[in-house]
């Protein structure tokens, strides 16, 4: 009987420690029932809008169309429970480019310039206003030499699995100022909007979306 015991106890522990792991988990689960970005055509940025209806993820990746911008708009959430509460945020990343007056070459898994989690303007339970990003923000990016650069670049050519690209830019950086047709510039690459539920006196992340607008024309 003792052994017996044993095992139920033993198992009972095993089954406590799952639960508080997967606690996380049910409450993204049952959290959401949909969300979606309001369209936006008044002011400074313009949004054809977005919705993800059902069961929402953890996560979810929504490449921008050229000319979309999440900045200033309107995200709603669809809750399962009525009464509870939540919280937006949101994060920039910024990433470098080489533009060539409309071409451009997208260093995304290079360096990176990443803001605080900033607050969102709440309008109620379940609305909430996307922040803008600052001057400041959007132009971040850490220091970098030459030939990080030139590695980068390379490195980017070798995933894609076409070296002739390094060839085809950095050449460029190297002519005159007169002469030059390519220089680097710096954009925001994503935009997080990171969505928590208050759950037993702990925030616990629901959903993550990463909006990626286009760096370039």
């Amino acid at each position: 009987m003792k052994g017996i015991r044993g095992v139920r106890s033993r198992w009972a522990r095993v089954l406590l420690v799952v639960a508080l792991l997967c606690a996380p988990l049910w409450a993204q689960a049952q959290a959401l029932s949909g969300i979606r970005v309001l369209p936006t055509v008044d002011g400074e940025y313009a949004f054809q809008g977005w919705k993800h209806e059902g069961a929402v993820p953890a996560s979810l990746v929504v490449p921008l169309e050229l000319g979309d911008e999440v900045y200033g708009a309107t995200l709603q959430l669809q809750p399962v429970r009525a009464g509870e509460t939540y919280r937006v945020r949101v994060q920039f990343e910024t990433s470098l480019a080489l533009g060539a007056e409309g071409p451009h070459l997208d260093l995304i898994d290079w360096k990176h310039c990443t803001s605080a989690w900033l607050p969102t303007q709440t309008v109620d339970a379940v609305t909430f206003v996307l922040p803008t990003p600052t001057p400041e923000q959007q132009s971040c990016f850490p220091t970098y030499t030459r030939k990080e650069l030139d590695a980068a670049v390379h490195a980017h050519a070798a995933k894609q699995g076409d070296p002739t690209i390094a060839d085809g830019w950095l050449p460029e950086l190297d002519k005159p100022d007169a002469l030059v047709s390519v220089s680097p510039y710096v954009a925001i690459s994503t935009v997080r909007v990171r969505v928590d539920v208050l759950r037993k006196g702990t925030w616990v992340e629901v959903t993550t979306l990463a909006f990626l607008p286009p760096m370039g024309c």
